[in-house]
């Protein structure tokens, strides 16, 4: 692609940063954002035209781009995804621009580094990559060039997820009506037996990790050890120094047999000595079963707020638009620390209503677009390292649930009641965060709208 092309007229591609067999990577900025900020650019597309591979693409590529959406709010070290759209045969995401090096800098042929620096190292893969698999999603193509060193706070980044690669590798099957892979996705050295089959494991990235780790104790490629005839295993301590136990638990990590490996990183960071840390909660999970229909909808009247103007203001000039949908008044309470009404004031927005039928319906509320300063400064007190920096953030208007979803709600889109607490004016409970998800697709299939969890802009 050429350095200037615009894509969906608003990312600029400015310059190349890797190409190869499953896409082409690249820089690009946004135009739409104040400053024009870069952000990656990630292109796939199938590589064989046949009939049928292209639904499957659309399938896995909507999937994979949820996964990595998910991921991306879950940590902040896992790249965010800013968007994903189809153009033709084609596929685009768009990722947060991680500013730093991967660390095959750091990993130079010859170069042995040591134990409590490779301990620290396997330490920041581990934890970034326990957020993946507290999901149950196996990354598939870690190595050095996947991961990167965040020049801001010197934590590894976790990028370039290989599910999503799948799209490039699409063939028609042996059998009439399937389809298949060209070729596994993974990089030889890092990736193992299973892996190579097509059968990959939580614990092919543990496998993958404890080369990154070999590769750091002994300067050398993981395909230039050698390996014991009879288990397959590698061959690497007489390479470096390297105390008994750190040995033994990468040993563990890179074992031929997956069942003889650490299952997942949670467990590898435990051998470790490090307590994993559990995701802190966020406002637009499991706690929060509320819905969003977002701005970017796919149903005719959220595209037509969005035809007004991004900046969601109208001029003097411009006629009042008449409300599209009935109008409600409601009161906000302001209270003291003592939790006192000091004062009350009555507010109107326009509120529409999703039958869902045998009397059930879903209230949502418009709540109307603009910027917000998102994040905390340095300054404040308690404040976590994953709330800056601050920035801008433009959030274009959306509807959201006037309540949590009910029980009865959930009844009628899902058919069933997990509640522990009976009651149909009741909010859902004993539901997950993919239990909610689920929620939200099978509603966008009844309705044709785009329903969603919150954002966590659209929360803020």
């Amino acid at each position: 692609m050429q350095s200037g092309t615009i894509l969906k007229q608003r990312y600029k591609i400015i310059d190349t940063l890797g190409s190869g067999g499953f896409g082409d990577t690249y820089l690009a900025q946004d135009l739409d954002l104040p400053g024009n900020p870069k952000c990656v650019v990630k292109h796939l597309k199938p590589k064989v035209p046949a009939p049928g591979v292209l639904p499957v693409a659309q399938k896995l590529f909507e999937r994979e781009a949820e996964t990595l959406y998910r991921l991306g709010q879950d940590s902040d070290k896992i790249p965010k995804l800013f968007a994903h759209f189809q153009e033709g045969t084609e596929f685009y995401l768009v990722q947060e621009y991680i500013k730093g090096q991967d660390i095959s800098k750091e990993l130079t042929p010859g170069k042995k580094l040591s134990e409590s620096y490779t301990i620290a190292l396997l330490k920041g893969i581990l934890e970034a990559l326990a957020v993946a698999h507290q999901n149950n999603i196996i990354h598939r193509d870690i190595k050095p060039q996947n991961l990167m060193r965040r020049k801001s706070d010197n934590k590894i980044v976790l990028i370039d997820f290989g599910a999503v690669k799948e799209i490039s590798v699409l063939t028609t099957g042996q059998q009439p009506g399937t389809i298949s892979l060209t070729i596994p996705i993974g990089t030889p050295g890092y990736m193992p037996s299973e892996q190579s089959n097509g059968q990959p494991r939580l614990s092919s990235d543990i496998y993958a990790v404890g080369m990154v780790g070999i590769k750091a104790l002994t300067g050398k490629n993981p395909e230039d050890l050698p390996r014991d005839s009879k288990t397959g295993n590698v061959i690497w301590r007489n390479e470096a120094r390297v105390s008994d136990r750190l040995a033994n638990i990468l040993d563990k990590m890179v074992q031929e047999y997956f069942a003889q490996r650490y299952e997942n990183a949670m467990e590898v960071l435990k051998a470790l000595g490090f307590v994993t840390a559990t995701p802190k909660p966020k406002p637009n999970k499991t706690r929060r079963q509320i819905l969003v229909l977002a701005g970017l909808a796919g149903s005719g009247f959220a595209v037509a707020m969005l035809s007004q103007g991004k900046s969601n203001k109208q001029s003097s000039n411009t006629p009042t638009r008449a409300p599209k949908f009935p109008i409600q008044t409601f009161t906000t309470v302001t209270v003291n620390s003592k939790g006192e009404t000091i004062s009350r004031r009555k507010y109107q927005a326009e509120v529409m209503t999703e039958n869902l039928g045998n009397g059930v319906a879903l209230e949502m509320v418009k709540i109307p677009g603009g910027r917000f300063l998102m994040g905390s400064p340095e300054t404040e007190a308690g404040r976590d390292d994953d709330e800056g920096p601050q920035h801008n953030v433009d959030v274009p208007e959306f509807f959201m649930g006037k309540y949590p979803v009910t029980q009865a709600q959930w009844e009628a889109v899902m058919g069933n009641n997990p509640s522990n607490f009976k009651g149909a004016s009741r909010p859902i409970e004993s539901v997950s965060w993919n239990d909610a998800t689920e929620f939200c697709q099978k509603l966008s299939l009844r309705t044709g709208k785009k329903y969603s969890l919150p954002s966590e802009s659209q929360w803020e």
